[in-house]
């Protein structure tokens, strides 16, 4: 049963305070953006440009020759705010904020630092990137508080809270990226936003809110059956790494896990579950409310998580299995007719080859408007789509020369052959 609709509490001398550090948290977080940031190789700058100032002053320059050092000056204010945030309010959104500004000054001081062509090379859609990162993570992170504030709302309050947000997620998984003009946030060849965003960050929280929550819920079970509080425990510690290791193995995530990643989850589980026991002194009714937030705020990132993935999954196994497929099956049709391939796709359809072009599902129609793309080399041909975590997709035709195949390597010989640029699943980037 979820908690019923109420009224907010009055706002506080605290609540207020916490308000205030998070208002000067965005500040810094954006005093940081400007200071660190590299200056365009061209043209004037907009309001939200960096200035890069933090480059030009004296009293830095000493920093900057050691980038982890000027990292941590960068860092060290903004987590003092957060801090301060934490401790004065309890409002779930001004937490979330404040955790967001601390993520995003760290990428920006290790943008600004050690990967500072990146940033240069993309600018203020590099800024873009970053900002909304760190506040994907910060919302997956900050879940089981939001998930708190969510169930005071009744459900249209809800619903019109949420659905949004999971549209949007599932958008960013399953639209198409690389080429895509329409995803600007797409750091080629990687959808950086999708990939370290919801990907990585969403589902590294999701996956530790679960076992934090089956463990939590364990140990409030210790004083009616010991032996099962165990259990229950042991199993929340290993939830994650059976999670990912899932994922892994039905080609979900774009990594392949290994034995420091499981580890990780391990340890950061466990100490997550020793955190709610100590915060909440084993006190059975606050373990088994601290585990409703914590298993609510996992559901809540899984849902759009899992359905963009798997949908995105059958958009690529259609387009590349199915419909590029009936493509190439019209054009050697149409090269046994005609001893050449056509110049265009529609010459598919004036022969009577195909009744339409399909159009690629990639995506939704109105975020975007996807084709194939073809390029014809008269014996042979290019067919192209884009997909996700791919630029493109391309299959190129078998060679229909006049050379001797006979007289060639092995090697040149099998690249006259049929062959896609892109596997059977979406590939693991690292």
């Amino acid at each position: 049963m979820s908690d019923p609709p109420r009224n907010g509490p009055s706002i506080t001398g605290s609540e207020l305070a916490g308000w205030l550090f998070t208002a000067l948290a965005i500040l810094y977080a954006y005093a940081a953006h400007q200071g660190i940031g590299p200056l365009p190789l061209s043209g004037e700058l907009a309001w939200y440009d960096p200035r890069g100032f933090l480059r030009g002053s004296a009293a830095f320059a000493w920093a900057l020759r050691v980038p982890a050092r000027a990292i941590v000056l960068l860092v060290l204010p903004a987590a003092a705010l957060t801090g301060l945030v934490f401790v004065a309010s309890r409002s779930a959104l001004a937490r979330t904020l404040a955790l967001a500004c601390l993520i995003s000054v760290s990428l920006f001081g290790f943008y600004g630092t050690l990967g500072v062509r990146v940033w240069e090379f993309f600018f203020w859609r590099g800024s873009a990137v970053l900002v909304m990162t760190a506040l994907i993570v910060s919302c997956a992170l900050t879940a089981p508080l939001l998930a708190r504030s969510w169930l005071r709302l009744g459900w249209p309050l809800r619903a019109a809270t949420y659905l949004p947000v999971c549209f949007a997620a599932v958008a960013l998984l399953r639209n198409a990226t690389g080429t895509d003009e329409r995803l600007y946030f797409s750091l080629s060849p990687w959808p950086a936003v999708t990939i370290f965003g919801l990907e990585v960050g969403g589902l590294f929280a999701m996956v530790w809110l679960a076992g934090v929550a089956l463990g939590a819920l364990a140990l409030a079970r210790r004083a009616d059956d010991p032996r099962a509080a165990v259990i229950g425990v042991a199993l929340g510690v290993s939830l994650p790494v059976a999670l990912i290791a899932a994922g892994a193995g039905w080609h979900l995530l774009p990594f392949r896990p290994g034995a420091g990643t499981f580890a990780g989850l391990v340890v950061a589980t466990a100490l997550g579950i020793a955190g709610v026991a100590a915060r909440d002194r084993l006190h059975t009714d606050a373990l088994r409310e601290r585990a409703r937030y914590f298993s609510l705020g996992a559901a809540l990132i899984a849902a759009p998580l899992v359905a963009g993935e798997v949908w995105a999954r059958i958009d690529y196994h259609w387009t590349r299995d199915v419909q590029a497929e009936a493509i190439n099956e019209a054009m050697e049709r149409y090269y046994a007719r005609a001893d050449l391939y056509p110049d265009e796709l529609t010459d598919l359809v004036a022969g009577g080859d195909m009744r339409s072009i399909p159009t690629p599902a990639i995506g939704f129609g109105f975020l975007y408007d996807g084709k194939f793309h073809y390029t014809s080399f008269g014996t042979s041909y290019l067919l192209a789509f884009t997909a996700p975590r791919w630029v493109e997709c391309h299959y190129n035709s078998p060679f229909h020369g006049d050379l001797d195949e006979e007289e060639l390597d092995p090697e040149d010989a099998a690249a006259l052959e049929s062959a896609w640029s892109c596997p059977s699943n979406p590939p693991e980037l690292w």
